[in-house]
């Protein structure tokens, strides 16, 4: 029979494995989604665009580069930086929220009138409060920072670990119903004696990890069989 050790040492080993096994088990990342080729662009996509500048109808600027979609104003994350290096700011709020919604192989002319919010604001700037004309060549996806629909099992090991969780306490339950079956009977009123199976109990083994029902005859003729306790007490009426 197995002791008490024994089962101990069987649960870690079962959680030890299925642990190691979930350790390798490819898990959906739940803060980015797969570039299709009907992915539109979104804030905080990454971008490879391609576009040409007129100011006042003279072309001043014909760039292509790889493009974090945000307010100019904000900062890009270091991750993001990390993975693309060459990564730059797009130069003003109307060229951003015209990339919105593009996909890849699209083009777009885009107007932006005189003194316009969506324009270049900064008085600092040359093209301050001037009228700009864009063509963006949308080239490339690399990110799409969407998320999917979330629900809870599209957390990362949720799954495996409800059946680990569910796999621990039906090792346990069973511990206990061994456990259980040693003190009392499942299914009978009666308490019957764990010796012979056939007398009352009258007492239990005095070891409080073990409680195994005996009748005193059987106790008296070498102990507790299960975990060799030599001690009794009676039960309660």
């Amino acid at each position: 029979m197995t002791t008490k050790k024994q089962s101990y040492a069987i649960i870690i080993l079962y959680i030890f494995s299925i642990s190691l096994l979930l350790f390798f088990l490819p898990t959906k990342p739940v803060n980015a989604i797969e570039v299709t080729p009907d992915t539109r662009v979104d804030m905080k996509d990454v971008v490879v665009v391609n576009y040409t500048l007129w100011v006042d109808s003279v072309r001043e600027d014909d760039q292509e580069g790889t493009v974090y979609v945000v307010d100019p104003d904000q900062p890009v994350p270091n991750s993001i930086i990390e993975d693309y290096p060459d990564i730059k700011v797009p130069p003003n709020v109307g060229f951003r929220e015209e990339m919105i919604g593009m996909r890849a192989g699209d083009n777009k002319s885009v107007d932006i009138p005189e003194n316009s919010e969506k324009g270049f604001t900064n008085v600092s700037d040359p093209f301050y409060g001037k009228k700009l004309s864009y063509t963006i060549r949308m080239k490339e996806i690399l990110y799409d920072s969407s998320l999917p629909p979330f629900t809870l099992f599209d957390i990362p090991f949720l799954i495996p670990f409800l059946i680990l969780v569910a796999f621990i306490l039906f090792i346990l339950v069973i511990l206990r119903i061994q456990r259980v079956r040693r003190s009392h009977h499942l299914f009978m009123k009666k308490q019957e004696c764990y010796g012979c199976n056939k007398s009352t109990a009258t007492i239990k083994c005095g070891n409080p990890g073990c409680n195994t029902l005996y009748c005193k005859e059987c106790f008296l003729e070498g102990g507790c069989k299960l975990c060799h306790s030599n001690t009794m007490v009676p039960l309660k009426k």
